[in-house]
This record gives C-alpha cells, sequence and structure tokens, in this order.
C-alpha cells in the first residue's frame, strides 16, 4: 500500500469535509510528480435549496465550493463531458487538449486558460437504495504538462478512484445526514442528535426568549384556494422564519400556519440581549408579512400574529419509543401561545409578556391583565407604543 493509498483510506475513516479530502488528494499527487492545474469532485446532494456541490481544487486558489441549486441551469449536464459520458455508458474518459479543432465543451478553454493541457474524468456509481438521489460521484483531472497524463499516469489516478470515491461518499452520507436534521429538526435539535442525545426523555432544561407566530385566516383560504395555497403559505412562513436566522434564533417547529422560535438566553447573550432580538424578529417578521400580502393583491390577505415570552423550558426527546420528536414543552411554551391566542381579541399584531417588555428596546405600553387559559393567574400584557 502507498502513502496516497493510506491517506485516502484515513480521510475515509476520519475525514469531515470533500474539499479537504479534494485538496489533499490534489496536493499529494502533485508532491508526487503529478502535475496537475485543476481538479474537481462534484457530488449530489439530497437538499431542499442545492441539487449539487462543486468542489474545484486549483494550485492558486486551493478548494472552492459552489453550491447549484435546483433551479440553475439544469441542462448544463446534458452539455458537459459528462453527460456525453452518460450518453455513450462510459465511467472513464480522456480527452487531450492537443487535438485540432475547436474544443467540444466550454470547460475545456476554461481549463486552458488555467494551464491545463487534458481533461481526465470519471464517474463511479454509488447504486444504494436507500439514498436514490445520491447516486454516484464525478471526479475530473487535468495535467499542467504539455501533451498531458502519460498512460501511466491515467492507470494510477484510475486505480485511486475506488478508495477516492468510497473516502467521498462516507463523507457525503454524513454531510446529506448532518443536511437533513438541519432542515427538517433545526440546527440545534439536529445537533444534539448526532452527538448521542436519543433517549426517550433526555434532553435539558433551556432558558430562552420564546416567538409564537400564528396567520390569522389561513383556514378559510385553504377552503377556497385548494393545493396552491401551499406556494403561499411557503411565502409567509419563509416570511416569518427568515428574520428569526437573522437575529440569531432558530425555528423549533413549524406548526401548519406558524412556528415557534426560540432565543436562548446564555451567558454570552444575556436576557435583555436575546428579548430584543425577538422582539426585532417579531418587527421585521410583520412587515415582511404585510409584504407577502401585497405581492397578492387578488388573494386574501392573511394577518400575522405573534407572541413574546420567556422562561425555562425542556428541550429534548419526547415521543413514542419508535418515533421520537426534538422539541420544546414547559409552562412557558404554554404561555406563549396562549398570548398569541388573545391578539384578535386584544386588537394586536403583537403582544409580549412583562419579562419581554421589560427587556424590549423600544418603548411600550400596557395592554392590561389577561386571563390566559391553564394559567392560573391573570397576566400584563404589552405591545410596542
Amino acid at each position: 500500500m502507498t502513502s496516497l493509498e493510506a491517506w485516502i483510506i484515513e480521510q475515509g475513516l476520519k475525514g469531515s469535509s470533500i474539499s479537504a479530502l479534494l485538496s489533499g488528494f490534489a496536493e499529494r499527487l502533485t508532491a508526487s510528480g503529478v502535475p496537475l492545474a485543476r481538479a474537481y469532485i462534484a457530488l449530489p446532494t439530497v437538499n431542499p435549496t442545492i441539487r449539487v456541490f462543486n468542489h474545484t481544487w486549483t494550485p492558486q486558489a486551493e478548494t472552492v465550493i459552489e453550491g447549484i441549486s435546483h433551479e440553475r441551469n439544469p441542462e448544463a449536464l446534458e452539455i458537459s463531458p459528462f453527460g456525453s459520458m452518460l450518453r455513450e455508458g462510459l465511467m472513464q474518459q480522456h480527452w487531450r487538449f492537443d487535438a485540432p479543432g475547436p474544443a467540444p465543451f466550454a470547460i475545456f478553454d476554461e481549463i486552458r486558460a488555467l494551464g491545463g493541457t487534458d481533461y481526465l474524468a470519471h464517474l463511479v456509481s454509488f447504486e444504494n437504495a436507500g439514498a436514490p438521489d445520491l447516486r454516484g460521484i464525478a471526479i475530473a483531472f487535468s495535467s499542467s504538462r504539455a501533451g498531458g497524463f502519460s498512460p501511466e499516469e491515467v492507470a494510477r489516478i484510475g486505480a485511486l478512484m475506488p478508495l477516492l470515491s468510497l473516502a467521498a461518499y462516507r463523507i457525503g452520507l454524513f454531510d446529506l445526514t448532518v443536511g437533513m436534521l438541519d432542515t427538517y429538526v433545526g440546527l440545534s435539535a439536529g445537533r444534539r442528535v448526532l452527538s448521542g442525545e436519543i433517549r426517550r426523555g433526555s434532553g435539558t432544561t433551556v432558558t430562552a426568549a420564546l416567538l409564537f407566530a400564528d396567520l390569522r385566516g389561513f383556514t378559510a383560504l385553504t377552503d377556497q384556494a385548494g393545493p396552491p395555497v401551499i406556494a403561499r403559505l411557503d411565502e409567509h412562513l419563509e416570511a416569518m422564519a427568515a428574520p428569526v436566522v437573522a437575529e440569531g434564533g432558530e425555528v423549533l417547529k413549524f406548526l401548519g400556519d406558524g412556528l415557534l422560535a426560540a432565543f436562548p438566553i446564555t451567558d454570552e447573550r444575556p436576557q435583555e440581549a436575546a428579548c430584543a432580538a425577538a422582539v426585532r424578529a417579531a418587527q421585521v417578521a410583520l412587515r415582511r408579512n404585510e409584504a407577502v400580502n401585497r405581492a397578492h393583491p387578488d388573494a386574501m390577505p392573511l394577518s400575522l400574529d405573534i407572541a413574546l415570552h420567556s422562561g425555562d423550558v425542556f428541550y429534548g426527546n419526547i415521543g413514542a419509543a419508535g418515533r421520537l420528536d426534538f422539541t420544546v414543552i414547559g409552562p412557558a411554551v404554554n404561555e406563549v401561545c396562549r398570548m398569541e391566542a388573545l391578539c384578535g381579541a386584544i386588537g394586536c399584531t403583537l403582544v409580549m409578556s412583562a419579562a419581554v417588555a421589560a427587556a424590549c428596546p423600544f418603548p411600550v405600553r400596557s395592554l392590561g391583565r389577561h386571563r390566559l387559559r391553564g394559567v392560573p393567574a391573570a397576566r400584563e400584557l404589552f405591545t410596542l407604543a
């Protein structure tokens, strides 16, 4: 076993990123006497916004990562060298740039500008029924030597492809797992699950400012609009969620036509700062929701109600033995939900508890004391002045 093969195996066991794998491989291959002008790996992913991640290494710029969205130029594969290989049923192809005539693919002109003299491409199929969208990997190398790679170098690189692809596959599966957990259960919850907090009842008590938002009139809209309302709902939920993330909060749950978010109170971000962040996020969410309504002048407008509160909550695994949910429960969660339910009756789109009002960076006014369902004592509620 060569030192390069041993290094690839180590990356397959311990490596944490495709970019580090590609950079390390290219640098070691160059150091062993194979001059590279460019190295490239494309790995598909299962991501709601990104279709594939392109990783491109050059001696001048190290590795650059580019995420390609689902909407961006879906025909790009068809007009690429890899598209040509797929149509012809080829898993390896070597193009030399010293052949006469125009370049058959636009990427070849870009590689020539980098000093590349050929294009050695490999397709490796993963064939995993459990992850059908992670179909395989596309890898390409270009030499900086006149005449391109020698036959011996082509054979050597080809012999390393199974190891390199397997290492990339393992890292790609981990990235896919992290991405799915971040997308579907949230960044904090996803990392907790990966760190081993997976037993029912396990979790921790955290103190946080809570934001509960809900659309008013959405049920009536679904009765009128039918399935197309989902696209409209996504616009409203984006209007609510984006300001939360921008202010350092986390969306814990999408609840039909609303959401529950938290702004953790920590030593680095004390209660006053966390509550202020929640207020700012709520203000922006209300403005963005109105912008969504204006973008649909012929549809029924949907008002957004938001309640803000703070307190201790239990954050952990709750559910049945075979189906768990990483969520938050506790009196503070109950209260913020009950507060939001009063928005219509009070005539305010934003209400906050005394704890949040005390930390609010803007003037507030009292809405009086109100009974919250399931809460023994009346609570004084506030809104922006």
